[in-house]
Formats: structure tokens, sequence, C-alpha cells
């Protein structure tokens, strides 16, 4: 099936709801479809057949819940082997690539170890060649991929695939990230901001799936977030909600990347967390961390922290409270504004070290002005290191099935 077939299918406004049902709302019965759609119950038949047909939708007897007499219903879904999506996760030093089904699941994929710092142009013809090897790996018809998601820390031009500003890597700053993808394999790309794009993937495919409110939260060398409301991510103008990295918490602290004193990148990000050990280890106090022969480099890891801390370094147990308090700040003013229903960090080493999401829980069950109704459930990612490539393919879905997308 090309994906030509897909594209010209959508121009079909009833085809085009149906399939946004399948996706977004997780209908998985004629009833239910009918019921998200408003369009009439033989002409969903209709529509479901027509695609059944074209091997866009299978009807399948899998259900969670059971059935109360009778037969089980039998139900629709996309056919996970219809069409296929990429993701593509530019990070600083680790970078991925991915093949993701439409349900999802992972086909093939491969990382990428490529200093990001280097030239931009050069890194882009990596990544495709890259892409094209990880296509070419998987056995999947070129056809059959509808699309390309790249991801990128930092402020994206989500229309042009533009990098708008980023201090992690401001090499990039200006640097278009699809072109390269879009000329390579004739295909649509779309470029995502990477706390959106984790966001998106758990609310699609992880343990986000099914709510409608979530707050997602990257802490690596930054801190980024991405945010959920009513099922569809949210923006802001010029794409530029959910820098909470540069969320001002001391106004006349440290000096961030960005300009300004007392982001909270300076405070809770790995970056942060990092240069708080190194300086208190060559300060003379003693702690675990001590016999770090990479101390001297900087070359010190949040996971070499969060080690010690595990074996009874209160020292270093100090440091990641301390960034959990302060990020405990930050997210109850948001929890304030948004009261999401979930806050989803990304799995790291840091989020793994249970005191410290356990701080941020209390800060927030403790600040959050709406507790006595309910505070947000705190989880980690369950798509782990897949979740930003995920998300990625993922926004290329939402993209296509958009109501104001046209190919």
């Amino acid at each position: 099936m090309a994906r030509s077939t897909l594209f010209s299918l959508l121009k079909q406004k009833n085809v085009a709801a149906v399939l946004r049902a399948l996706y977004f709302e997780q209908a998985d019965s004629r009833a239910r479809i009918v019921s998200v759609t408003g369009i009439a119950p033989s002409t969903v038949s209709s529509i479901i057949n027509k695609l059944v047909e074209k091997e866009i939708v299978e009807f399948t007897d899998e259900t969670t819940a059971p059935s109360s007499v009778g037969r089980p219903p039998l139900l629709v879904r996309l056919n996970p082997a219809a069409f296929y999506l990429v993701g593509v996760e530019i990070n600083l030093f680790s970078s991925r690539v991915m093949i993701v089904g439409i349900n999802g699941e992972v086909v093939e994929k491969q990382e990428i170890d490529l200093n990001a710092r280097a030239n931009p142009n050069q890194a882009l013809s990596t990544f495709a060649d890259v892409t094209e090897h990880v296509i070419s790996k998987s056995g999947v018809d070129l056809g059959r991929i509808i699309g390309i998601g790249v991801s990128f820390r930092g402020l994206i031009d989500r229309d042009k695939g533009i990098v708008n500003r980023t201090t992690s890597l401001p090499e990039w700053n200006h640097a278009n990230i699809i072109d390269v993808f879009r000329e390579r394999f004739a295909c649509p790309a779309f470029a995502e901001n990477n706390a959106n794009a984790m966001v998106l993937g758990e609310a699609r495919f992880g343990v986000g799936r099914g709510k409608k409110n979530i707050l997602g939260v990257i802490i690596e060398e930054g801190i980024g977030s991405g945010i959920i409301i009513n099922g569809q991510l949210y923006f802001g103008c010029h794409s530029a909600a959910g820098e909470l990295g540069h969320m001002i918490i001391i106004p006349s602290g440290p000096i961030c990347h960005c300009g300004n004193r007392g982001c909270l990148r300076t405070l809770a990000s790995e970056s942060a967390i990092e240069s708080s050990a190194i300086r208190i280890t060559k300060s003379g106090v003693e702690t675990l961390l001590e016999g770090n022969v990479e101390i001297d480099n900087q070359r010190i890891t949040t996971g070499d922290i969060v080690d010690a801390a595990r074996r009874g370094d209160t020292v270093c147990n100090h440091i990641i409270l301390e960034a959990a308090r302060y990020l405990g700040i930050s997210l109850i003013n948001v929890v304030n504004i948004l009261s999401p229903e979930m806050v989803i960090f990304n799995d790291s080493a840091l989020t793994a070290y249970k005191p410290f999401l356990e701080e941020v829980g209390r800060r927030i069950t403790e600040g959050a002005y709406s507790r006595k109704l309910g505070i947000p459930e705190i989880a980690i990612s369950s798509l782990g290191e897949n979740a930003v490539c995920i998300g990625a393919a993922s926004a290329v879905m939402d993209r296509i099935l958009a109501a104001n997308y046209s190919n």
C-alpha cells in the first residue's frame, strides 16, 4: 500500500474523520466511531469496509473489556503493517533513528554516537545516511513510510523545520533540520522539540495513554517540558511553550546560557547537579566521589552521583535532593496553572533514584492549590530511551491526520 493512497483517502472528509477517531480517540468499535465522529452508522460501516479492503484497517477480537453475554463484538483498529514512520532524535552526543509502526512499536533502530556540536550539515548528512541504512535493514518498503519526524532541543519552527534558538547546541541556530530528509526520501518530514516528542509518544503509546492533560519533563544537560492539553500538544506562540528550564527560580542566582539568572536549568539539570558535585568534591568535602579520576577533567556524571547516593553518600544525596526541591517549586507553579492529570519524567539515572521523585512529589503535594481535589500522578516514561523517537514519529502521524494538513 503506497502512502499516496492514504493521502488520497484523507482528502475525503468522512474517511479522514474515521481514521482520526481510530488514532486519536483510540476508538475500537463502529459504535464508538459513530459516537466520536457523528457520522451515520451505515456510512461508518461502508468506510470501515473500504479501509479493510485496502488493508489500512483490520478487524480484531482483541479487547481488554470482558464481554457480558454471547460472542465478543468484532473490533477494528489501524493495521500495524499498513504504514510506518521514521523517528530521528538529534541530541548532544547520543542520537538515534527508529522505524516505528503506526501502533508505536519499534521495528528497527540504530544508535548514533556523534558529537552534535560538529558541523550541522555534516551531522545531518550522517543522520540521513543512517536513516537510509535503518530503512534498508528493516525491510520496510519506502512507499509504506508515510513521513519522518525529527526531534531537536530548543525552539523549533515546526512549519519550516528551522531551529530558532537552542542554548545547548548554538551551532545549530537557524539550521534547517528536515530538508535533507525530504529531499533524500521524497516524503513528508516534520520537526519537533524533543520534550514535545517525548510527552506525545507517552500520550499515544506509553504510560500517558488515555490521559487528556499531561505535562512531560525531560531532565538532561538542560530541562525541557512538553504539554498535552485535551489530547493535543500545546505549542503557544512561536511554538515556544514548555521551556521549563528557563523558568526563573532565583533572580540573583547563577547565570544561565540563555543570559538570565537563576533559571531552573542552573539549579536542577544534570549539568547543574554535576557542577555542584565537582565543586564540593574539589573543596575537600569527603564524598565517595573522591576516587573518581575524571573529577579534575570535570567528567563526573549524574549517574556517578546517583550511584554514590545509593551507597550512602549523604553529600551526593543532598545535592540530588536540593535539585529536586528546586524542580518541585517550579512544578508547583506549572501544576497550579495547567492542572495536568499526570506528570511524566524521562527515564534516566536521576529520575530512577526514588528519593529524587519522592521529594518532587512531596513539594507538589504540599504546594498544589488543588491538592484537596487531587494532585497529578507522577510517572516515569514507559517507553524509556525510545520515547523521543517514537514521539517524533507520532508527531508525523498527528500532522498527517490533522484536519489542516494537505499533502
